[in-house]
Formats: C-alpha cells, structure tokens, sequence
C-alpha cells in the first residue's frame, strides 16, 4: 500500500517546504548530510541502537535554531550542552517507542496512508497530491519509506496518549473544587509605585558617573566590528529581460505529456470485511456476502458501512474514500472499481486486505490544458530557469575568481561585470543587508580574511542570494570613553536608584498596613493613588500578571472577633508587597475570596473543561511514564560521542 501512495497523481505541483509539525516524541530531521566519524551509533538503547547520523540531525538541526535565535555562535560549553539534550531527547523517543511496540500497540497500513492523505502540507486544492508528497520529502532529504515507518511509530505512541486520556479519572467532588478554584474572584485594591515616575526627579551627578564607570569598566566595552567591501549575485537580478522563443515553449509543453493533463478520478465507497486473527478467510466471505445481500434488498450503504467495515478511516463516513484516480489501490480493488458503471455495487472483492464491496459514487472526468492557456506559465517557468542557471554559473565564476585573486575583489568584479559594494560596522550579530548569516559571520571573522590577505570563500545567505566579501578595516573590542556612554550610565544609575526608591516606598507603606493602618488613609497622607480593582478573576488582562499571581497565592481573609470579646467577627484583609518585573514594587489588600459556582457555568462549558482536564491529566501521565522508563532503561553512549575515553552509562 505505502509503495501505491507514492505512485499516486503524477503530474506537475509547485510544492513548498515541509514543516514538521509539533508530533510528540518526533524525530526532526534536517535535509544536509554529515560526514559521520567515530562510531556508527551514538547510543543504545536496550540493545536497539540510535544511529549517529540521527543523532547529528537533531543536534545540527537545534545548534542551527539557537544561533539563528541568538543572532551569534554558542559557546563551547553550550554546544555541549545542546549536544547532551539532543541525545537525551532521542533516547526518550525510543524508549517510548519500544514501549509501546512491546505493548502491542499496531497501527495497520491503511491507517498510515489515511493519515498521510490528511496532512495539508502534501495536499493540493484540498487533496492529496503524490507530487507534493514525493518533492516535499525529497527537499528535507527523506527517504519515503523512513518517513512512513516514523508516522507509523508515531501514530502507534498517539494511541497510548488517546488511551492515558480516556481512561483518565477524576472524582464528581474533585472536578467541583477545579471549576470552584478556576472560577474564583478575588476583591482587590492595590498600589504600583512606578520607578518610571520616580526617575523623573532624580539627579545623577559627575562624580556619580565617573565612580560607576570606573567600577564597571568592563560593561563598557565595544563590539568587534569590520568595515567590509563585497559582490553579490542576486537571482532577481539575472534574466529579467530574457523571453524564451516559440521552440523552448512548445519543447517544454511537450517534454512531459501527462504534466498538464488530468486523469479520470472516481468517489468510491467501500466496505471492508478484514481477514485478521479473529477471522478466517471463509468467515469473512459469508460475512461480505450476507452484507451484499442487505444491500441487494434496499439496505443503506452508509449505514452498513459504520456497521460491518472493518476500515475505520472510511467506515465513520459511510465507507466514503473520496477521489482518487487509477494508481490509488491495489490491483484487485482499482480493476473492480473502474470496471463499474456510475452508481453500481461490485460483489465481494478479494484483495490482501479481505473483502470489499465497492460502490462508485461520483465520476470526474479528466482535463487537458492546451498550449496557450499554459504559455504564460511557461513563460516566466522558463525565464526562472534560465535565472537560475546563470546564478549558479555566476555565482561559481565569483568563488573561483575571489579564490585565485585574495587580496582584491577587483578582478572578479571586472570579469562578472558586477559591483563592489561597502558595508561599514559588520559584526558577529548585525550584519546589515545580510541579515544574521552565521556562516559569513565566523568567514569574515577568520583570521586570514581579518589581516586583508583573503577574501571570504562564497556564502550562499538563501536560495537567491550569494556573496563574497574581504575586509578593509577591523576594530577590536575595548573600552569606550566615558563622553561617549555617559548617558547610558546616568539613565542606568536613575533606573537603579527609581527601583530602590520604588521598593523603599512600598515597604514603608506595608509595614504600616500590616501594623494596623489602614491602606487608603496611609496612601493619602504619602500622596500614592489606590487603584479598587474589584472582584479580580484569574485571567484578567488589566492586571500585571506577576500581582494577578500574588493575589491568588495569598491567603484568604480569615475572620477575627472585633471589639473585644463576645463581638462581631469581621474578616481581615490581607495585604503583601512584591517586586515587579520592571523595577516596579506593589502593595495589594486581599479583601475577600467568594468561589466559583460550577452550577452557574453552561453544559457545554463543564464539558469542555471535564475534556481539558482529562488531556491534562493525560499528559502528566505520558511524561511520567516516559521518565520511568527512561529511569529503567539501558543506556549506553558511544565512547567518542561527547570526547569521552569510555563508553558512559547514562
């Protein structure tokens, strides 16, 4: 069945990247090769070994993500780092793998192939498109049939988390208390003194400055940073004004005769009476028999489809497999499906699979394109092309001619015709018009490309883009002047100076509270402003989230007799101070806490929350089950993987 999906619906499709989205537990796969050295694996994992070469993936793939992220190099000790949760990361997934592998968890092939069908990503006008499956694996470097064995691992560790969320089980009393707590409303009126507004009146003296700047001398460093010349080839400036003749156009209409033209597709339901261990081969005939009797005499094809098929994909929707044209089945199916007129029943059909019975629903007829409806298309396909190649042929001209003239750019730009253009302040992070390339980052940055005598080696920066570049200027780190950051350092001395006044002001007035003053009448006598936030839910936007938090850590008011004894009791707000994450410090008083009323919220609604729970208690369950296994697990690390003398158990 996988080798009939890749010889489904040839023709042309422009497809885009692949993303692989979010699976748990997934492999993530990177299209480059690497050069593998040392040993073949790089651990193993209860006798099952991880390929280096996967492991090199995932670390290449996550070391790429975080410079591009960071905008510079990891350090030594943080590629290692990464290195150690790449591996960590792919001995989670096979132990969790294995796992359900040895559980007995199966997910048959139909399933895979429904399950590739449904994906956008190989869709083309809401269907699947064969092209689109074959080139989108091919740009991430996939082979198809790997691909289809990890969405079957994957498929298989899917039905354990569905199984951990249905069986998950909570109390009628517990499900009351989470909608009581997630309802909750808390009456608060609170104090934010502000550093912004304490700043204003500050002054920051000479003296101040001079002694700050001494003492952190080494926070005022400058960036290492290089004025550079370069050339670059750009596709969107190559081939603009070329017009393909009438011979290119017709030999490309004619180069593929099936790329413009559709195929007859079919709509086709079915009904699968599976052979499997529960069922010999003559028990699922005289089954598949007795449902095309039922048909025969009126019976609802839909109907019996929920009720017999075995093929759980298609038997939710009546047995409906969509369109698909010839190439989409085995052999035994396609030949009964295209011999039936429109609107016929086919008897029982045998395949590998058991036995179908096989409805076709809807014919759509195929289409051929002509010439000149496709010439523009052709047009601008050829005119792309022939950008392309001169890119490459300009591009590898460039790389030799910077090669073989080191010390100038000016032969390579006389040969090529292009531009020698100038960048002033390239650094490790900024690199102007290019964006944040690592790769001509650490080339401009090399030693002999700093000295003047090399130039960079070709950087191709994206698909359309390419450049080399020499240095005619470095200017290493060192200290900047003290005129030149002098107004850095005021505003961070009147930042640290507003953060403690702001801090100073809010514990004065907490302790005077929290010795028995009253909030509002100490917040008039110091000029502050209490803002009555009310009844405060958890999820209120008009609240800083770090003392929305506080509120709802705090205690509840508890009562307290008032007037002595025998008087009324009378419950006591509670009031706390926290530090904000600006430099901000804020003084709440907790007035009172009325729970939520699970009564009060839709059906609906209580169901919603009953399947978010279970999906979070599913969750938690996943995970500490993975690290229980990976606890129990044996794990051993190649010997070189990490610079190791021996091989580490983890």
């Amino acid at each position: 069945m996988f080798e009939k999906i890749r010889e489904k619906l040839k023709g042309w499709v422009a497809v885009g990247v692949l993303v692989l989205i979010g699976v748990p537990l997934a492999l993530t796969f990177v299209s480059s090769d690497f050069s593998v050295t040392g040993s073949s694996f790089a651990a193993r994992v209860n006798g099952e070994d991880i390929p280096n070469v996967d492991f090199q993936r995932v670390y290449q793939n996550r070391l790429v993500a975080e410079q591009q992220a960071l905008k510079n190099d990891l350090p030594p000790e943080a590629q290692e780092q990464l290195k150690r949760q790449a591996l960590d990361g792919l001995v989670l997934n096979r132990v969790v793998t294995q796992y359900v592998r040895d559980a007995g968890f199966r997910v048959s092939s139909a399933q895979v192939i429904e399950h590739l069908r449904s994906l956008p990503v190989f869709q083309v006008s809401g269907q699947f498109s064969k092209a689109a499956y074959d080139a989108t694996l091919a740009t991430q470097g996939i082979s198809p049939t790997a691909f289809e064995q990890e969405q079957q691992a994957l498929l298989a560790v899917r039905q354990l988390q569905y199984g951990l969320v249905e069986s998950s089980f909570f109390t009628p009393a517990e499900f009351r208390r989470l909608i009581a707590l997630d309802q909750e409303r808390r009456d608060v009126a609170y104090v934010i003194f502000d550093p912004r507004e304490l700043g204003a009146g500050i002054e920051v003296s000479d003296a101040d400055v001079q002694s700050y700047y001494t003492a952190n001398a080494s926070q005022f460093q400058s960036v290492e940073s290089a004025n550079i010349e370069y050339i670059q080839v750009a596709l969107a400036d190559l081939a603009k004004d070329y017009t393909p003749d009438e011979a290119a156009l017709r030999e490309a209409y004619e180069a593929d005769p099936t790329r413009f033209r559709s195929a007859e597709e079919r709509r086709a339901r079915h009904i699968l009476v599976a052979v499997d261990a529960g069922r010999s081969d003559a028990e699922a005939r005289a089954l598949a028999d007795e449902v095309a009797g039922k048909l025969a005499k009126g019976g609802d094809f839909a109907a019996l489809a929920s009720q017999y098929s075995t093929d759980s994909g298609s038997a939710s929707r009546g047995g409906d497999l969509g369109f698909a044209g010839q190439g989409s089945y085995v052999e035994p199916f396609e030949k009964a499906l295209f011999a039936l007129n429109l609107g016929e029943t086919s008897a029982p059909v045998k395949t590998e699979f058991g036995y179908h019975i096989i409805r076709f629903d809807e014919l759509r007829p195929g289409t051929e394109r002509t010439f000149e409806e496709v010439r523009g298309q052709l047009t601008d396909e050829l005119r792309k092309q022939k950008a392309q190649d001169e890119f490459y042929a300009l591009a590898e001209r460039l790389d030799d001619l910077a090669l073989e003239n080191p010390t100038s750019l000016d032969l390579a730009a006389k040969d090529t015709g292009l531009k020698i253009a100038r960048y002033e302040g390239f650094t490790r992070t900024n690199g102007g018009p290019f964006g944040s390339d690592a790769n001509l980052s650490s080339a401009v940055f090399s030693p002999g490309v700093l000295d003047g005598s090399e130039n960079t080696p070709l950087i191709e920066l994206d698909d359309t883009r390419a450049v080399v570049a020499r240095v005619v200027d470095y200017k290493k780190p060192g200290p900047r002047s003290l005129s030149e950051i002098r107004g850095e350092i005021v505003e961070r001395l009147r930042t640290l100076r507003a953060t403690a006044a702001a801090k100073s002001r809010g514990e004065a007035v907490l302790r005077r509270v929290q010795a028995g003053e009253d909030l509002s009448a100490v917040l008039s006598a110091t000029g502050g402003r209490l803002t009555e936030a009310g009844p405060l839910t958890r999820r209120m936007p008009t609240v800083p989230p770090e003392l929305l938090a506080a509120v709802f850590r705090a205690p509840k008011p508890v009562a307290q007799a008032d007037g002595g004894v025998g008087g009324p009791e009378v419950a006591r707000p509670v009031t706390q101070g926290l530090s904000l994450g600006n430099g901000g410090y804020a003084v709440f008083e907790l007035r009172s806490v009325v729970p939520g009323e699970p009564q009060r919220i839709p059906q609906e609604q209580r169901d919603q929350r009953q399947v978010a729970l279970a999906q979070r208690v599913a969750v938690g369950e996943t995970e500490a089950l993975a690290a229980q296994l990976r606890e129990a697990a044996d794990v051993v690390v190649a010997p070189d993987l990490f610079k190791a003398d021996e091989a580490e158990a983890l």
